[in-house]
């Protein structure tokens, strides 16, 4: 660490990634470099006189021991393309980032990304709550680090005890959005990661989406489009996963409504599967007895219960999520004697009350 903290100096100050290809193709004295730094040994690799400036101008105002010791407060590891550690996926990508900036660590295991827009109505929200903790029993969720879907979805892998993987557009140490900084100690904690691949103090920029979204992409062998309008970063995201060759999964909605267009288009042209649930994912990578446990276990459930009426409730759920005043229609019963078998049947755990008031299948 003590030699890689001028490496991420030499980023700061502003050295790209591919100078920093150029510099260190070789020889890895990131320390010695960054000590003898000139306009002459900076023009040696093709930098403007404009460039060396700012370059030695904000070497002059850098404060080491603070960069060092907010790096030690954040765990964060610095990766270099010669590390063993470094993601191999990473390692076909157009330009390849020289170092990354992670927290916590990213293992082997097989990832799976989820991309939606950022304004996300009631049904998409139900849609990734439903999805997600079944996927991420096998996947690591891989998902950008914005408010909404994205927190969604981080959220609700971590309520399950599984691993996500959260692929930020600043640097490491940029709580943006602020809402989010609990969760964002709450990944590190529970085992997951944090990954960056900008510079100390780099704040939110537009620029920066394409390159994180491009990285999302290649990270993942299989991508859950979820919401997409038309000219978003989920679309562009959708497109760089199809043209690596990369399973593309899709949810349909509403075809009046501008969120769902490019969803059910992706779908329409045979460019990604409809996903109804989350076996028509699973089954993809052959993990078919999910679907026989999950039938298995509903049967032993009904067998379970003993009220007829309580059987009923729970027959007409296992086809779809039904309010109190849809039951009390398809049952013909008041609402006060369904009202305690609902009660009794959540007191099982064997249905639950949506935030919509619908009742569905635990």
């Amino acid at each position: 660490m003590e030699e890689k903290i001028y490496l991420a100096l030499l980023h700061t100050i502003g050295l790209s990634h591919r100078k920093l290809h150029e510099i260190f193709s070789k020889e890895q004295n990131y320390k010695i470099f960054y000590d003898n730094i000139s306009s002459k040994s900076l023009s040696f690799f093709w930098l403007n006189e404009k460039q060396i400036w700012i370059i030695l101008e904000r070497k002059k105002k850098i404060n080491i021991d603070f960069i060092q010791k907010n790096i030690e407060k954040r765990t964060v590891k610095i990766i270099t393309v010669f590390d063993d550690d470094y993601p191999e996926e990473l390692l076909h990508i157009s330009q390849v980032p020289f170092v990354i900036y992670l927290r916590w660590k990213i293992d082997k295991s097989q990832k799976f990304s989820a991309v939606w827009a950022r304004k996300i109505t009631n049904y998409w929200k139900k849609v990734i709550e439903k999805l997600i903790p079944d996927i991420a029993k096998y996947f690591v969720i891989v998902s950008w680090w914005a408010a909404w879907c994205d927190t969604i979805a981080h959220k609700t892998t971590l309520d399950s005890w599984w691993k996500t993987l959260s692929i930020i557009w600043t640097w490491i140490d940029q709580d943006y959005p602020t809402g989010n900084i609990k969760l964002y100690n709450e990944i590190v904690e529970q085992w997951g990661g944090v990954l960056s691949i900008f510079p100390i103090w780099e704040v939110g920029n537009p620029y920066n989406f394409p390159i994180r979204n491009e990285i999302v992409a290649w990270l993942s062998l299989w991508t859950l489009v979820v919401e997409a309008q038309q000219k978003s970063w989920t679309l562009i995201t959708s497109q760089q996963c199809l043209d690596l060759w990369k399973e593309l999964f899709a949810v349909p909605w509403d075809i009046f409504l501008s969120n769902s267009h490019w969803c059910n288009k992706l779908i329409q042209t045979g460019s990604a599967k409809l996903v109804l649930n989350s076996i028509d994912i699973l089954e993809e990578f052959n993990i078919s007895w999910f679907s026989k446990n999950q039938e298995k276990s509903q049967n032993n459930n009904i067998l379970n219960i003993t009220d007829d009426i309580e059987k009923d409730i729970y027959n007409f759920l296992l086809s779809e999520k039904l309010n109190i005043n849809e039951l009390s229609k398809k049952l013909w019963m008041d609402i006060m004697t369904l009202g305690f078998k609902l009660s009794m049947l959540e007191i099982s755990w064997l249905i639950k009350k949506t935030l919509s008031w619908d009742y569905e299948i635990q």
